[in-house]
């Protein structure tokens, strides 16, 4: 962004290994004196852009009031992310093969988990980058009652499975949720 005109950008991260990269990769790139890597800021924006992280957030509500607060008056929020949870690769590193995550229980797939990671998880939700089962309809739902509204929505289909995707199938046949944001008047 820094790279196409923006006067000012600001990343915003929990992990600090995240951050570290992105200033290092600010530095490389020249634009280290327009670009703030952080974990929190007070800084108001212009634009908001959140990118494959809405099935991550522990708190997604909370995340949309913080955006808010973030946001100048005129500013949008521009949201993308996928899969989502009824997608067939929804559990993302839980789905061995399309929808194991919809078949398996938690508590199995924590199992067999474990058998490769030890970092004592036993939820989704406790996974490092977490999964909070976003589908659509919840998405909706969050952005419903939220301070922000849809200026536009769009359900991108997965590619073999487009002429089944329509409003009846599209918790299973969508691959990518973008939007665009705008506070409510």
């Amino acid at each position: 962004m820094a790279k196409r005109g923006a006067r000012r950008v600001i990343g915003l991260d929990i992990r600090e290994d995240v951050l570290q990269a992105a200033r290092q990769r600010a530095l490389n790139a020249g634009v280290s004196d327009i670009c703030c890597f952080a974990a929190s800021t007070k800084e108001r924006a212009d634009v908001i852009v959140s990118v494959d992280a809405f099935e991550h957030f522990a708190d997604p509500a909370e995340i949309l009031r913080n955006m808010n607060a973030l946001l100048k008056p005129a500013g949008e929020v521009l949201i993308s992310f996928g899969p989502t949870w009824f997608h067939p690769l929804g559990g993302h590193l839980f789905s061995v093969f399309p929808w194991a995550h919809l078949i398996f229980s938690e508590k199995a797939l924590i199992g067999w988990r474990s058998t490769f990671k030890t970092d004592g998880a036993t939820r989704f939700s406790e996974v490092a980058g977490g999964l909070n089962r976003m589908t659509i309809a919840r998405f909706e739902e969050l952005i419903a009652h939220s301070p922000l509204k849809f200026a536009a929505l769009e359900l991108v289909p997965i590619r073999k499975l487009r002429r089944f995707h329509n409003r009846v199938t599209r918790e299973f046949t969508t691959a990518i949720v973008r939007c665009r944001l705008l506070k409510i008047s």
